[in-house]
């Protein structure tokens, strides 16, 4: 699976135009300043320089000159991150990668197509990463990811070795929206800045437009996550999914909680707390509920549980076990939300054909 772990993070200003949608939705973990040759993309623990074709680094600021530079477009990348792909996808950019991570941890079939039809290599990531391979293949930019882990992280490595790399944060952003606004940072380095701001405005609107559709529905409460042993791992209440949750005109049961990433809290505690719930979404891996069952028993205390109202955002699976989820999702909050909305309120959107929800039978 794609290595996903969830640490504070250093808030950083947003410099770059954007559309304003309700309070908090804009990113704040990446800025764009704009010179007259040059603009510098800043990311926490990164700065990339990004350089008009007649700029030079040596006409740089000296306060810049330590950081990496690039000359504009990059025009071959090397992507250790599903929301680049996802993006770069929207963006109409998949023939710019001339190597991934590892494939099985892609969903997109045109991505999977020219895996094969080129020959894109895979050059790992984190503690498996073949930093000699990637160092060959001389990318451009490599687009990666950070956890504060040096053991799973690549950024010092690529630094050291002297490939510039974009570190990718989309998913520390507590909104939706601002998750998707990292499509800027991507589009910046290809020159796709307007097809960026198009993409985001067009699916803000419409995101907009179903929050204030469920804003008044009569709201549904919900449950999260999944038993682990004697504890219960969900997202926190100010987590961007707790945020969807309010969006789509529902209650989370765990909303009283502070925490952006993910909680663990006793089993007991998860079960009384959620027994009343009208609904419960993302139960593990697990996909039925006979496997649900016999993993923990207790779950036939729910109300959901009795209800047969549990789902999973597990529709869109490759055959490997990518999840669709957590990669064009990242693109299209709209759909996602769509999806929570003709769940829970389905007089709504009655025609909803759900994109990434199936219900677990």
């Amino acid at each position: 699976m794609q290595r996903l772990f969830l640490i504070p993070a250093l808030l950083l200003l947003f410099f770059s135009a954007c559309s304003k949608t309700d309070s908090g939705s804009e990113a704040v973990h990446f800025s764009i300043e704009y010179a007259e040759n040059y603009k510098v993309l800043r990311m926490k623990e990164a700065v990339l320089v990004l350089l008009d074709s007649a700029a030079k680094k040596s006409a740089l600021p000296d306060s810049l000159k330590k950081y990496e530079a690039i000359s504009l477009p990059a025009k071959r990348v090397a992507v250790i991150s599903k929301a680049a792909i996802a993006f770069m996808e929207k963006l109409e950019l998949l023939d710019k990668i001339i190597a991934v991570e590892n494939r099985d941890f892609i969903y997109s079939e045109k991505m999977q197509h020219l895996i094969d039809s080129l020959s894109i290599p895979e050059v790992g990531g984190g503690s498996s990463l073949d930093l000699e391979k990637l160092l060959m293949l001389n990318p451009d930019v490599v687009f990666t990811f950070g956890t504060g882990s040096i053991i799973h992280d690549d950024l010092h490595k690529l630094k050291t070795a002297g490939l510039p790399a974009v570190l990718m944060s989309e998913w520390k952003e507590n909104h939706p929206l601002a998750r998707l606004e990292w499509i800027k940072a991507v589009a910046i380095l290809f020159g796709k800045e307007k097809e960026a701001d198009s993409i985001f405005n067009k699916t803000a609107h419409r995101y907009d437009s179903l929050r204030v559709l469920a804003k008044n529905a009569k709201s549904k409460t919900v449950l999260t996550g999944y038993p682990n042993g004697s504890e219960w791992a969900a997202g926190g209440g100010r987590s961007y999914f707790a945020k969807l949750l309010e969006d789509a005109g529902a209650t989370y049961v765990f909303n009283n909680f502070s925490q952006t990433g993910i909680m663990n809290l006793s089993l007991e505690y998860a079960l009384m707390n959620g027994i009343n719930a009208d609904y419960w979404l993302h139960p593990s891996l697990w996909n039925s509920r006979a496997e649900i069952l016999a993993n923990e028993p207790r779950i036939e205390i729910l109300t959901a549980w009795k209800k047969d109202a549990i789902y999973q955002n597990s529709l869109r699976q490759g055959k490997k076990g990518a999840a669709d989820f957590y990669e064009s999702g990242i693109v299209q909050p709209d759909e996602i939300l769509s999806d929570l909305i003709g769940i829970f309120h389905p007089e709504i959107l009655p025609k909803r054909n759900f994109l990434y929800y199936i219900k677990v039978l």
